[in-house]
Formats: structure tokens, sequence, C-alpha cells
């Protein structure tokens, strides 16, 4: 999918796990933690496209992002001729190991282990990457060149918005990461390619089999279902749910609506 459905569909995800998930266990969630949630979620579902030499995570750091598709590429082809099924062609350096429900979960280990062994250093990295390809990811709903000096404020604005400030975001920084590398490979998956969700399960003698929805039901990369359905339904999704459970959104929603009918009625 494109990068904007990509990034709306992980905001999406993370704005319904962080809102629901608190009150589900009787837990207040505070506003900050579940935009942050969101926001992690909508970059790190740009992530696996990093073994594309022209996707958006690819261009978005100039030559450190670069430097992570040429480490990428070639790991995603080794893991991929490693174990391959009989039955398994290609190279597997695109849509293959960022795009499996395993890769997900190592990185978003990887990010937790990471992070309580160095702390703050990969706690600020990973927000910083995060939020920066998210305002790209969303720019086509963003007014004006979105700039990583912002991405860096609103980086630094989680010590004020989170609760316990960036080493708050330690518990579940790493599992944010994984849903939104997961949720880009359920996107692909829907996509004519589908994706290898399922790696390294053997299906029908392909350990790299796949995965995707009926064949009548796929759409084409950026063609017209895409752009005109499954984007809007997104974008609206995200709007939706961002008044429903980020704390404090909805009353003031509803008070400007009532104030819209109002004037509406008395004109």
């Amino acid at each position: 999918m494109l990068a904007v459905s990509h990034a709306t569909s992980g905001a999406a995800l993370g704005l319904a796990v962080a809102g629901f998930a608190p009150r589900i266990a009787d837990v207040a969630p505070s506003p900050g933690s579940v935009l942050t949630f969101a926001a992690v979620c909508a970059g790190a579902a740009l992530l696996p496209d990093l073994d594309h030499p022209s996707s958006t995570a690819t261009r978005r750091f100039s030559v450190f992002s670069w430097l992570a598709c040429n480490a990428v590429r070639p790991l995603s082809g080794f893991v991929f001729d490693l174990t391959r099924g009989r039955r398994d062609h290609g190279k597997g350096t695109h849509r293959g190991l960022t795009h499996t429900a395993a890769g997900a979960v190592l990185l978003g280990l990887a990010v937790n282990l990471a992070s309580a062994a160095w702390g703050t250093p990969v706690l600020l990295g990973t927000l910083f990457v995060c939020i920066a390809l998210a305002i790209k990811g969303l720019d086509a709903l963003v007014p004006g060149p979105p700039s990583l000096v912002i991405a860096a404020g609103l980086t630094w604005g989680v010590q004020e918005w989170v609760p316990g400030g960036t080493a708050g975001t330690a518990g579940w920084l790493g599992t944010a990461v994984a849903l939104g590398m997961l949720v880009h490979a359920v996107g692909d998956a829907i996509t004519e390619s589908g994706a290898p969700l399922l790696w390294p399960l053997p299906i029908r003698g392909r350990t790299w089999y796949p995965v995707g929805s009926p064949k009548a039901a796929r759409f084409r990369t950026g063609g017209a279902v895409e752009s005109w359905l499954v984007a809007p339904a997104l974008t609206v999704s995200t709007l939706v749910l961002f008044v429903l459970v980020v704390p404090g959104v909805l009353p003031v929603f509803t008070a400007v609506r009532d104030q819209v009918e109002r004037l509406f009625a008395a004109a």
C-alpha cells in the first residue's frame, strides 16, 4: 500500500489499542500516552519498506536510512535463501523478512531489550525515527512540508506529555513498533502480491507463502481502489478513533457540534 495508507492504518490501530486496552484493565489512559503510542505505530508501519530502495522509509533520513536499507535487503535475502521451501522463488529482498509476523515480533523484542540495556538514547532514537516517519507518511494529509525539526520537538515533548516522561514509554515501545510493522504486512497482504506473514510456517511447499485475501478482493498498490476507497476509509477511521479514545477530545467535539447546530438553527 501507499505510505499514507500504511501510516493511517498504524495510527488507527495504535489509537484503538492505546485507547481501549487501558479501559479494559480499568486504567485511565492519558492523552499523551495514547497519542504517542499511535504515533509510534504509525511510523513503525513504514519501517518494513526499508527493504525497498525507493520507499518513504529509505528516503526519509538521507544516508542513514539508505545504509539501513542496504543492511536490511541483504539480510532479508540471506534469511530467504536459508529457509526457502522447494516452491519458493525470487530473491526475498523485498516483502521478505520485514513483512512477516515473526520479523515484527523480533524487532519489537529487540527494541525492548535495547531499551532495557541502554535506556534513554534508545528510547529517544526510536521515538524520533517513528514520529518522523509518521509525519512523512501522513504528508498527504498535512498541509505544508513537515520537518525533522518538528519530529525532534514532538519527541522531546513526550517528556511532558507521557506519564513518566521518555522513560515511561519503555514498557510499551517495542509493542507499538511490532504492531505497526504487523499492520503494514497485513495491509500488503490484501494487495495483489500478498505478504509472507506466516513465515517460517510451510504452506504448499513454501515457507515464504504470500498470504492474502481472496484474489477477487485484492487491489493494486496506488490504484483506484486504494486511492478512492481504502485510504479515505483509513483516514476517517483514524479521525473517528481520535475523537473517541483520546481523553478530553470528545467533550470538545460535542460542544463544537452543539454550537454549530445552534447557529444553523438560528439562521
